[in-house]
């Protein structure tokens, strides 16, 4: 999968996150956060180091169990995205 598709799949996930009327501010922020983490690796063109701790696709995965019963539509845009990242081994 190439960037442009990862970068396509963020768009769906923060749109999802705007929408999210019933997602508390802290999730969302927290989402918020990965996603601009994984934009600006995305255009830095920097690959993640393994030292460096878990992968952002690896924290997008985390922040599903939180709230997967009550949002199936952000949980679905986040597996997306992480699902590209695996894809581009980020």
């Amino acid at each position: 999968m190439d960037k442009n598709r990862v970068l396509d799949a963020l768009h769906t996930l923060q749109s999802e996150l705007s929408g999210a009327n019933t997602l508390d501010d802290a999730s969302r922020q927290q989402l918020l956060a990965i996603t601009h983490d994984i934009h600006r690796k995305l255009e830095a063109d920097d690959d993640v180091p393994p030292e460096e701790g878990e992968s952002l696709g690896g924290k997008l995965q985390d922040s599903i169990l939180e709230f997967e019963a009550e949002h199936p539509q952000v949980t679905a845009a986040v597996n997306q995205v992480a699902a590209a990242l695996a894809n581009l081994g980020i």
